[in-house]
């Protein structure tokens, strides 16, 4: 197996590990949960079945990128998710631990193993060949599309945690 692949599952890994982190810890961030619970009613259930959703679809879009026929398509897979990862590191991870003056919910795991596994993963997939340095910039704009479809998985989090209370 390739090396950007290797890497590739270990992001996927890594990624399922920082959403367990943050949905572990949101609820201990008072004025986080405050707003989940009183805008949207975000319930510790709703976080981990989001979280679990989430994680899944990381693990499918590796698994459909790193196996079965080659296409030229499919190292793009593995490596929009790792851009996905990087951005998320950016924004809001460390921007919130600026804010906050510690620590926000998933930062360890953003910044010791997203950061560096997903940097592993673009950096091995364009040195082996699997993406060219322009189709690199490619996944920017797929990071940020895929980054703008959070908030309507939390509203779909939310409304379902909304139906299993009322």
């Amino acid at each position: 197996m390739a090396g950007w692949k290797r890497w590739s599952w270990a992001l996927a890994g890594a990624f399922a590990l920082h959403n367990t982190e943050e949905a572990l810890t949101m609820r201990r961030f008072p004025s986080l949960a405050g707003r989940l619970d009183q805008a949207g009613r975000l319930d510790q259930g709703a976080l981990n079945g989001l979280m679990t959703v989430i994680s899944g679809l990381g693990v499918a879009a590796v698994a459909v990128g790193t196996t079965g026929r080659p296409a030229a398509w499919k190292p793009y897979l593995p490596a929009g998710m790792a851009g996905v990862i990087l951005l998320n590191v950016a924004l809001p991870h460390v921007p919130a631990a600026v804010v906050a003056r510690g620590y926000a919910p998933g930062l360890v795991t953003a910044v010791g193993l997203n950061l560096p596994i997903g940097v592993a993963v673009l950096r091995s997939a364009v040195r082996e060949g699997a993406i060219s340095r322009h189709g690199l910039r490619r996944t920017i704009p797929v990071a940020l599309g895929i980054l703008a479809c959070a908030p309507l998985a939390v509203a779909t989090a939310r409304a379902a945690s909304g139906r299993d209370n009322d």
